[in-house]
C-alpha cells in the first residue's frame, strides 16, 4: 500500500499555532493546492480520507479527484488550547516554563486548556493501526502538520519523540510505503513548482 500524507494549504496564518480554529484556506492556499492536481492525478489514487477540518476538506475538494470523501475525526490538529493563534514569540512570553516543558518532549505534556501530547498520540495511532489493515492500494490523507509527523514516526516505527525532527511544509505531500514489516517513507515535501 502506498500513502499520500497531503498537508492542507496555507491559511493566511503562517507563523501562528492553528490547531482547532476551523480556518479556510487563503486565495494562495488554494492556488498551492490547484498547483498539485496533476502531481496526484498521475499516483492513481484509490481513496480519500480527510480531517474534518475546513481547510482539509477545501483542498481536498480542489483537487478534483472525484472519489468519495472519507472524514475522520482523528485525523484533526492537536487542539493548542489557549496558544491556538498565537505566535511563538507571544506564546513564549506568556508561558515560558510551559514552553520549556513542551520542548523536553515529555510524554505528559497538555497544551495549557488544550489537548494532551497522550491523547493525540493515541489517536493518531488509531488511524494508523486502520491504515495498517486496510486493502487500498494507494491511499490519500488530507490533515495536518502534526498528524503527519506523528503518522511518519509511528509508521517508521520511530520514537513519537522525535515528531518535531519534521517540518510538513502546507500544500505539499509526502509518500509511505507500507509492506509487513513496517513503512518505507518514499517521498517528503513533495509539491508543484508552479
Amino acid at each position: 500500500m502506498r500513502l499520500i500524507l497531503l498537508r492542507h494549504g496555507r491559511t493566511g496564518l503562517s507563523g501562528r499555532y492553528v490547531g482547532s480554529s476551523d480556518v479556510p484556506l487563503s486565495e494562495e492556499g488554494r492556488k498551492q493546492i490547484l498547483d498539485l492536481r496533476s502531481n496526484l492525478d498521475a499516483l492513481e489514487i484509490d481513496g480519500l480520507l480527510a480531517s474534518p477540518m475546513l481547510r482539509c476538506t477545501q483542498s481536498a475538494d480542489l483537487l478534483g479527484l472525484g472519489l468519495p470523501m472519507q472524514l475522520d475525526p482523528d485525523l484533526r490538529e492537536i487542539d493548542f488550547g489557549r496558544w491556538e493563534g498565537k505566535t511563538f514569540a507571544e506564546i513564549e512570553a506568556q508561558d515560558p516554563e510551559l514552553v520549556q516543558h513542551w520542548a523536553s518532549g515529555t510524554d505528559d505534556f497538555c497544551f495549557p486548556g488544550g489537548e494532551g501530547m497522550v491523547g493525540f498520540t493515541s489517536r493518531v495511532d488509531a488511524v494508523k493501526n486502520r491504515l495498517l489493515v486496510s486493502d487500498a492500494g494507494t491511499l490519500l490523507l488530507v490533515t495536518h502538520g502534526g498528524v503527519i509527523r506523528s503518522l511518519i514516526c509511528g509508521l517508521l516505527g520511530l520514537s513519537q519523540r522525535n515528531y518535531l525532527l519534521f517540518q510538513v511544509a502546507k500544500g505539499h505531500y509526502s509518500t509511505i510505503d507500507l509492506y509487513d514489516g513496517g513503512g518505507v517513507l518514499t517521498g517528503f515535501n513533495l509539491g508543484s513548482r508552479g
